[in-house]
């Protein structure tokens, strides 16, 4: 496995930057995970890694050395895209073997077939070796394809959206055997998605991208609860985070605050609050929406009763759970001396 390091990464296509200034380092062994919406520049990253694209500027290096200038075929990444692209004429043996048979491997054929077991055993594929990829379900093929990336010993993996052609439930039980298979292989993963919910499962760290540019670094908790931006701080969570006028606290944020930002799990009902007519309650969920002066604020937590729509209770917004922003998005101390960058 390797260490991977993005120094000042630029790449543009035409009048638009895909990539800018990018400067990134990712330990050996770490689960890496890009998250952003569409456009942000994510799978170009990952295409800068594995040599796919050659940067404007920058330099690329694993494990200390630079390779910006190197093919693909010689920086030993695997790359598992969005889409399985199996080779459907080959059984799921045949498939998992292909790297392993390219002519300049000449790996002994009976250590192809203890690796394309091995890997199969360990992703729960083995009954299906035989099969075509057509006679397999999603999550089979996808296995398939991760087992493609695996078989091979890279030295990293690059991973663009695989799951997010999956349904609901098997999105959640790769994410837990991609996590398992990432602990027990001890491999580097750079991992691309736009769904906060990979991202803060399968991370060891978060990397927000933001039209080519990178926003904020750190754990899931550290970007959750410490968000350098409004555009981070809109990027994890759900229900999103509230975003709320100033002119709701009569005056009692920082002076450059055009917004107060609040975790759904963090506004209080009841008590002293303003009076807001609620909109939707689910107490499966334990999540509220209401409504004032045109804004909605969501909340999330345990209710004895529901609150019915059109009803009317009273939300309030504790100063130490509250975020404010400037009008460029920027973070800024709040009205307790907690400076961004600092453990609330």
């Amino acid at each position: 496995m390797a260490s991977v390091e993005l120094e000042g990464i630029g790449r543009s296509f035409g009048a638009v930057r895909a990539v800018d200034g990018l400067d990134l380092r990712i330990d050996d062994g770490e689960f890496f995970v890009l998250l952003g919406p569409s456009g942000a520049g994510k799978t170009t990253t990952l295409r800068l890694v594995a040599g796919l694209e050659r940067p404007d500027r920058g330099r690329v290096r694993m494990d200390g050395e630079d390779v910006t200038a190197l093919l693909p075929a010689a920086r030993d990444c695997a790359f598992v895209f969005q889409q399985y692209s199996l080779y459907p004429h080959l059984s799921v043996f045949d498939n998992l073997a292909f790297p392993l048979r390219a002519p300049l491997r000449r790996i002994d054929p009976q250590q192809v077939r203890r690796r394309v077991q091995e890997v199969a055993e360990m992703l729960h594929i083995e009954s299906k070796l035989e099969r075509r990829p057509t006679e397999l379900s999603g999550g089979e093929m996808q296995r398939v394809a991760i087992g493609r990336a695996l078989v091979r010993r890279p030295r990293v993996f690059l991973m663009d959206e695989p799951l997010s052609s999956l349904d609901a439930k098997l999105r959640e039980e790769m994410r837990v055997e991609l996590r398992r298979l990432q602990h027990d292989t001890g491999a580097t993963v750079i991992y691309v998605t736009h769904d906060h919910v990979e991202a803060t499962t399968l991370a060891d760290r978060i990397g927000i991208l933001e039209a080519g540019r990178l926003q904020q670094v750190g754990s899931p908790l550290e970007v959750y609860t410490n968000p350098a931006t409004l555009a981070v701080a809109q990027r994890l969570g759900s229900p999103s985070i509230n975003v709320l006028p100033r002119a709701w606290f009569n005056g009692q944020v920082p002076a450059a605050a055009t917004s107060v930002a609040i975790r759904p799990e963090d506004v209080a009902i009841g008590g002293d609050g303003a009076e807001f007519r609620i909109v939707e309650c689910s107490l499966v969920k334990h999540e509220v929406v209401a409504e004032r002066d045109g804004v909605q604020v969501h909340a999330r937590t345990l209710l004895e009763r529901p609150l019915q729509p059109g009803s009317s209770a009273r939300f309030a917004f504790p100063a130490a759970s509250c975020l404010y922003f400037d009008t460029a998005g920027r973070r800024l101390p709040d009205t307790i001396g907690r400076a961004p960058g600092e453990t609330p």
